[in-house]
């Protein structure tokens, strides 16, 4: 196997990287273990190259999930890059390696390319430690979009057949985060002494394939009528079956209160509990500390409708008291089966869940296009249209604190745009 994956879970990797260097190594990854042998032949320092990688990964990297993964898969492969296609350690390579790089990832080997997603690069032998290879893992995958698949899914009268394979490209965005997970890697090694200079900046600086400039993109939100429809949806679903008291919960929840949804899920510093509700000093209203991106932590204002409506109905359903006590420890979202706290993955499906119930909802009302129009929503549209809709009353400065932004010029620049307004304004009355 040419392009072995060589990182395993993120919830494994500082376990991989404690025993990189034992024997014990060789007995848990025995296919891994051969392939960096196999490396070290040619006079690649393929363990040492690893082992800078796991550091990395498990020292530096941000604690979001998915900022998480997205750093290992670009690490990853370009490590395997220069092993496998220039023969050399990752440090030593230089500007031109760097450019290659950048040429192999914007039209990769179609062998390399899965054609579905993997979930995962290395799975468990039976009633053992042992981490066998997934055979069908490629450093690229072929991803269908999520507004195609819940298309096809839930919404297409006449699903296709037979469907023409879509080609492997990638875009400005994805390029964009290529460069900018390379930079923080190699900016590390840098700083770390084990390369004297990073030249990702000087590669980016004169690319072919970058785009310049920024065309003003406004929020992904939903507009008042889908929101409705997501509340009455939710609530009646919950209704009939109580299971769908925790969806309800969660999306109110993250719109209300302009909340991120890693700052519901449990991780590795913090676990969200209800003691995070409080009384604020000032006797004036409720409120929820979060600690958000970057380990900020700021305070959310709960509006009384949030906590006679939702907070008590919630609590009610988990068997607690109406309100939150103080210090209280129990999880804001725990598991149904085990109590114990939730992490991202799992309230990422719920919300999936959630954004189905009412597609499906809006397909069986004939409204096709309002269903297509929320297709590929995520969990942040709903964090975008709490935050648009406060726009009408409360001040720019406010709606920051809220949002955690450092900057009330960010708030503006997302949710307000005016320069943008003016411009398309202006425009509509040129003449002919």
């Amino acid at each position: 196997m040419k392009y072995h994956p060589i990182t395993d879970s993120i919830k494994l990797i500082p376990q991989q990287l404690n025993i990189l260097h034992t024997d014990e190594f060789n007995q848990v990854y025995p296919s891994l273990s051969e392939y960096l042998d196999d490396m070290g032949s040619k006079g690649i320092q393929a363990k040492r190259d690893l082992q800078l990688l796991l550091r990395f990964l498990n020292n530096v990297v941000s604690s979001s999930i998915g900022t998480q993964n997205r750093f290992r898969n670009e690490a990853e492969r370009f490590v395997l890059f220069c092993w496998n296609e220039k023969q050399k350690s990752i440090l030593d390579i230089g500007v031109d390696d760097i450019r290659e790089y950048i040429d192999w990832i914007w039209s990769p080997p179609n062998n390399l390319i899965a054609n579905t997603t993997i979930a995962s690069r290395f799975k468990s032998k039976t009633k053992t430690d042992i981490r066998l290879v997934n055979n069908n893992w490629r450093p690229f995958v072929l991803r269908q979009s999520k507004a195609d698949r819940k298309t096809e899914a839930l919404i297409a009268q006449s699903p296709q057949t037979n469907k023409p394979r879509a080609r492997y490209k990638l875009n400005q965005t994805s390029l964009q985060n290529s460069y900018a997970s390379l930079n923080v890697f190699l900016k590390e090694l840098t700083e770390s002494e084990h390369l004297t200079r990073n030249p990702v900046l000087l590669v980016k600086k004169s690319c072919k394939y970058l785009v310049k400039g920024t065309i003003y993109k406004p929020p992904h939100t939903l507009d008042d009528d889908i929101w409705q429809l997501f509340i009455d949806t939710l609530t009646q679903a919950a209704d009939e079956n109580p299971i769908y008291e925790r969806h309800r919960f969660l999306v109110l929840s993250l719109k209300v209160l302009f909340l991120r949804i890693s700052e519901l899920s449990d991780r590795n510093f913090r676990t969200p509990v209800f003691g995070d509700f409080c009384l604020d000093l000032s006797g004036e209203g409720w409120v929820l500390n979060v600690i958000g991106k970057g380990k900020k932590e700021r305070l959310v204002t709960v509006p009384d409708g949030f906590i006679d409506n939702v907070l008590t109905r919630y609590r009610e359903y988990l068997g607690l008291p109406p309100l939150p006590q103080i210090d209280e420890s129990y999880p804001i979202m725990p598991s149904q089966k085990t109590g114990q706290a939730l992490h991202q993955d799992s309230l990422n499906n719920m919300v999936e869940e959630a954004f189905d119930l009412v597609i499906k909802k809006l397909v069986k009302d004939g409204k096709h296009q309002q269903a297509q129009s929320i297709a590929g929503a995520s969990s942040h549209w709903l964090r975008h249209t709490g935050a648009t809709q406060a726009l009408g009353e409360i001040t720019e400065t406010m709606l920051a604190e809220e949002l955690g932004h450092a900057s009330v010029k960010t708030t503006v620049e997302i949710y307000v745009a005016p320069a943008h307004r003016d411009r398309i304004k202006a425009g509509t009355s040129r003449k002919l």
